[in-house]
């Protein structure tokens, strides 16, 4: 009977882990939160909430015009990279003459490139729900995620099972079962011109952490049957 208890105290402990591991964790640009002054561009800028750590750096991406990206440069230099408004959101200024926002390049241009933010968390996360910022209807977005292509010119009229519009929200958009640590948001059409303003991600548990606590609670089951027989 104890060992039974104990089974069935050490599976709730592992439901409340993996229930809590789930919970969705606001990641809000603010310049409080990046520790950053805002109206200025940074080569990378970064923060943590709720046990998860994320850095934002800005890239010029080159691609075949259906997604494939085919290049993509890491943006650096004085005030050029990542601009953070003094608003609270987040946008790209790849040269002196560039604006703020995440903007899609002039085709066939090697001066006006597609622009976007890489979001490299310290942890593999679930990609929740993202808010964008000065998203209009003529705009639409890309997501590679750890290098795999997943959504291309995605907007709120778009379907797709990994993906949609938040309710009547054009500007927010909720995703599903999108998982990994790397997300590159980014702009490929001459209209796109947009922000970043927040996201929620969610922690996902290790596997080896997982199959240690299963291999754990089979062994316990075991040792229960041993003594009742």
């Amino acid at each position: 009977m104890k060992q039974h208890k104990l089974i069935s105290y050490l599976a709730g402990l592992a439901s409340l882990s993996i229930t809590a591991s789930a919970s969705a964790i606001s990641i809000d640009f603010t310049t409080a939160n990046l520790g950053v002054s805002g109206g200025d561009a940074y080569n990378s800028v970064s923060m943590s909430a709720g046990g998860i750590g994320v850095d934002v750096t800005a890239y010029t991406i080159e691609n075949d015009g259906n997604g494939a990206i085919s290049s993509s440069t890491l943006i650096s230099g004085a005030g050029l990279g990542v601009y953070v408004s003094a608003s609270d959101n987040l946008g790209v200024s790849s040269s002196a003459s560039d604006g703020h926002d995440l903007d899609g390049g002039s085709s066939g241009s090697t001066s006006d490139l597609d622009e976007g933010l890489l979001f490299s968390f310290d942890q593999i996360v679930s990609l929740d729900f993202i808010d964008l910022d000065r998203f209009g209807s003529s705009d639409d977005f890309n997501l590679t995620v750890d290098g795999l292509l997943m959504l291309v010119d995605f907007d709120s009229t778009s379907t797709s099972p990994l993906a949609a519009a938040n309710g009547s929200n054009t500007s927010e958009f909720n995703f599903f079962n999108v998982t990994g640590q790397e997300f590159l948001f980014w702009a490929d059409g001459g209209s796109d011109d947009f922000r970043i303003d927040s996201m929620a991600v969610s922690a996902v548990p290790e596997p080896g952490s997982i199959l240690l606590l299963g291999m754990g609670l089979i062994g316990l089951s075991f040792m229960r049957r041993a003594q009742t027989i």
